[in-house]
């Protein structure tokens, strides 16, 4: 049998798992080359580690430090898809337990799938022991596989290393993986000194470079460091929403609706905007070369939003930009620029 995930949150207390009798071929993109490994080491606590020096990198120095094979690798690993791109992840994380928060809880939070496809081992990391969990299972576009490794040097502050692949590509990496967890170092208990001046690098801004992404009667251009995050779906056909590692609320989204029963856009559209807390009244303008009516509304207090409703065919498309006010010149002449290069199938 071949197990299927579909659509799997990390939030989420629950797996979904469909059984599979048939195999099928990945005939998708291939795996992300590693060209050389380089390390990596957090400044505030000190743990490090080796990673693909051409892989996309994110981190919050103190805490955590991610890698992905690339940006269309992210959204796969929120939601666990059976099938997509091949992807890779490295994830370092480094935090304190209580009583609140000890190492079993930190593990038993780590272990998203079913406890029988977890295989336990003890392990040197660092010197000291620790405890290696191996997981894997076939999936419709092939071997996903996993290992989770967590430790500590005095069993307050501990590190963990989960590096994960999609699509057999594990092999590919088998010897760079070894290696990356035989560099593993642990995160260090430090007492921070008030007049300590740290450097903290910021996560970057939306890309001036836009790449074509394509949805559900739609092709739109995002910048080429966003990638598909999560979106509410309820109500909706599709919903595409697009964001950087920067801020969470500066993001592009497009949504689909059923418009097979609605004749009249500008009715639909008043509507819809009603819904958004202290939006203005609705304007006609153009997107996509359509007729077009537009909303402005602040999701809250530092962040502006406008909302654009098309309709073509039997769909109505929401697509709506959101932008941190404090960075407004980072983001919304990007934004804009998207916005004007939708096009409507």
């Amino acid at each position: 049998m071949k197990l299927n995930i579909k659509k799997i949150s990390i939030i989420l207390a629950s797996v979904l798992f469909i059984g599979f009798s048939l195999s099928s071929c990945h005939s998708g993109p291939d795996p992300v080359e590693i060209t050389k490994l380089k390390t990596y080491t957090d400044e505030l606590v000190k743990f490090s580690v080796d990673y693909p020096e051409n892989w996309v990198v994110t981190k919050q120095p103190g805490e955590r430090f991610v890698v992905f094979s690339a940006n269309d690798a992210k959204s796969r690993f929120s939601k666990y898809d059976s099938e997509g791109f091949p992807g890779a992840i490295i994830d370092v994380y480094a935090t304190k337990v209580d009583e609140n928060k000890t190492v079993d809880t930190l593990i038993k939070k780590a272990k998203l799938f079913p406890e029988e496809y977890y295989k336990e081992t003890a392990v040197t990391v660092d010197g000291v022991q620790g405890k290696r969990f191996d997981y894997g299972f076939e999936l419709e576009g092939g071997i996903f596989k996993g290992v989770y490794i967590i430790a500590s040097k005095d069993n307050v502050t501990y590190t963990s290393l989960r590096i994960e692949a999609f699509d057999g590509s594990w092999e590919n990496y088998s010897e760079n993986f070894d290696a990356v967890i035989k560099s593993f170092k642990l995160a260090e208990t430090q007492q921070r000194k008030q007049d300590t001046i740290v450097n903290v690098e910021e996560l970057p801004f939306p890309s001036e470079k836009l790449v074509a992404k394509k949805g559900n009667g739609f092709t739109i251009s995002v910048p080429d460091n966003f990638y598909l995050g999560k979106a509410a779906t309820k109500g909706t056909l599709t919903s595409n929403n697009y964001t950087g590692d920067r801020r969470a609320d500066c993001n592009i989204m497009v949504d689909v609706l059923d418009g097979s029963k609605t004749s009249d856009l500008k009715k639909a559209a008043t509507e819809l905007a009603a819904r958004y807390p202290g939006s203005s009244a609705i304007s006609a303008t153009k997107l996509g070369g359509l007729d077009a009516y537009v909303t402005t509304w602040r999701p809250t207090k530092d962040v502006k939003g406008r909302v654009y409703f098309a309709k073509k065919g039997d769909k109505i498309f929401r697509v709506s930009i959101n932008w941190y006010t404090p960075e407004e010149s980072s983001y919304l002449p990007i934004f804009e620029k998207s916005l004007k290069s939708i096009k409507f199938d």
